[in-house]
């Protein structure tokens, strides 16, 4: 997900200059509006690019599969959208995210109240590395167990994990076989698979 601060149309000025909820979010997205919320500020989403795209779907299938076969919970697609707070809303929409099933709560409409278990962020060549840190530290502090973020223009895998308040981060590189820690237990797969 490329995220950039909005630049608001004259109609949507005043909505804008004070702090959003999940509400006005809905409002905005009604209008035609690709965005999300930081903070209860509108962020622009611009759409992936087609590598992006692609390298988002090869590790969504991987994960996927494993999931279904172990019957481990719900995977999501799509940017799907996850309240990751209250107050001052935060709505944020990974390239994939998972929920193990012990932790699934039915849900008919809106964006999806309880945080991901997994969540998987691919890099965008025109993201800086304090745009993608920043959504990293958001996940993890919203209770995320483990998060991955894929390099394309290293072709590497670097999964953040936050374990007794610190956070540990390890790189695997396309030559390097990656597992899914505590989440995807049994789960391994050869980096350079996700960017064929």
């Amino acid at each position: 997900m490329n995220i950039a601060q909005a630049t608001p149309a004259a109609t949507n000025q005043a909505t804008e200059k004070r702090l959003l909820n999940e509400d006005d979010l809905w409002e905005l997205i009604a209008q035609g509006r690709n965005v999300t919320l930081i903070k209860g500020k509108v962020v622009e989403m611009s759409p992936a690019s087609r590598n992006h795209g692609k390298v988002a779907n090869n590790i969504a299938y991987y994960i996927t599969a494993f999931v279904k076969q172990n019957k481990l919970g719900t995977c999501f697609t799509a940017e799907t959208g996850f309240v990751v707070e209250q107050t001052p809303t935060t709505v944020l929409a990974p390239d994939f995210a998972f929920i193990a099933k012990e932790r699934d709560k039915e849900q008919e409409k809106g964006f999806g109240k309880v945080v991901p278990d997994f969540v998987l962020e691919v890099q965008s060549p025109s993201e800086t590395l304090s745009d993608t840190n920043e959504k990293m530290l958001m996940w993890l502090n919203a209770g995320v167990r483990l998060v991955w973020v894929a390099d394309m223009k290293t072709r590497s895998i670097t999964a953040y994990q936050k374990r007794e308040g610190k956070i540990q981060a390890e790189i695997y590189t396309h030559d390097k076989t990656i597992d899914g820690g505590e989440v995807f237990k049994g789960f391994q797969c050869r980096v350079q698979e996700f960017f064929e």
